[in-house]
């Protein structure tokens, strides 16, 4: 991301902050160092700003955040399945079947506090109503099913070879 699109995403995330919402903001090393680098250092002070987070951390912060805002491909899936609405601060997705109902694409700039608002006013209702939705990437159980159907084949080729 360009140092404006940087600066355009930090400032929305501030203005976020700023109307009351608290900005929890995972900072990894080399965006830290383009943020110290543009000169834009000043824009984290009212975020809060943490290390990067390992996956199993960063799913577990999601899954309680009434809004979850990203560049990431992959989290266009999780939000599916954890039920959280996402705005994607990106020009273009390769995963289309979020945005129905999980997220929205926009491009760095007012847009992101603009669609922030609006996902947050949804407030409780607005998480119930994704909650209830399949996610269009499937239900999270494929592993559970597929130990299930290898259990099953098992057991027949056992019994078949005591026949």
């Amino acid at each position: 991301m360009a140092a404006y699109g940087l600066r355009a995403v930090l400032e929305q995330l501030g203005t976020i902050a700023a109307a009351g919402t608290p900005v929890l903001l995972p900072l990894h090393p080399r965006t830290r160092a383009r943020v110290e680098a543009a000169g834009l250092a000043g824009l984290l002070s009212g975020l809060r700003v943490t290390r990067p987070l390992g996956y199993g951390d960063f799913l577990a912060l999601a899954r309680h955040a009434a809004l979850i805002v990203s560049d990431s491909g992959g989290i266009q899936e999780e939000v599916t399945v954890l039920g959280r609405p996402l705005i994607v601060v990106r020009r273009s997705t390769e995963r289309p079947e979020a945005m129905a109902d999980f997220a929205d694409l926009v491009a760095p700039g007012p847009a992101i506090g603009e669609l922030a608002a609006r996902r947050l006013a949804e407030s409780a209702h607005g998480l119930r109503r994704l909650a209830a939705l399949p996610s269009p990437f499937g239900d999270g159980r494929a592993s559970e099913r597929i130990v299930h159907l290898l259990t099953e084949i098992a057991h027949r080729a056992e019994f078949t070879a005591a026949a």
